[in-house]
């Protein structure tokens, strides 16, 4: 016998909001795992499965500028889990590379054996911002 799921509203958001697990001193457009308590942390390597990314307007929105993207332990984290975002390079990243989380959540190019975030969809330098298409996967080991 089937189920009636008549009714049933399926929500398609981009976006979910989970609470920060630490305190992060600039959350915007990084890569964020879950910790073991269920919150979100920074990436710390390129083998931790991210989530997503943090907006552009996570964290506190300071107009001075001088705590901007930061989020207290317990603070409500807006993350993109599909679809397009943007993440900041932590090293050079050509267009069409698989990237991955990495330290501090910033992103580099996948190697194997890395949990891949996304597809680049703009190259990037260090500390630029890069297009990335949210595509989560395991990526073959060698």
């Amino acid at each position: 016998m089937g189920k009636n799921f008549n009714g049933t509203q399926i929500n398609n958001s981009a976006t979910i909001v989970e609470q920060a697990g630490a305190d992060i001193a600039d959350v915007r457009n990084r890569a964020v795992k879950y910790d073991t308590d269920g919150n979100v942390v920074l990436t710390a390597a390129s083998t931790d499965a991210a989530i997503g990314l943090a907006i552009i307007e996570a964290g506190y929105n300071d107009i001075s500028g001088e705590t901007s993207g930061k989020a207290a332990t317990g603070d409500d984290v807006d993350i993109q889990i599909k679809d397009i975002g943007y993440a900041i390079a932590s090293d050079t990243i050509e267009k069409g590379a698989e990237v991955s989380g990495t330290a501090d959540g910033l992103i580099k190019a996948s190697a194997a054996g890395d949990y891949v975030l996304g597809i680049a969809l703009t190259a990037g330098t260090k500390g630029s911002y890069v297009e990335v298409l949210i595509n989560r996967y395991q990526k073959a080991s060698a």
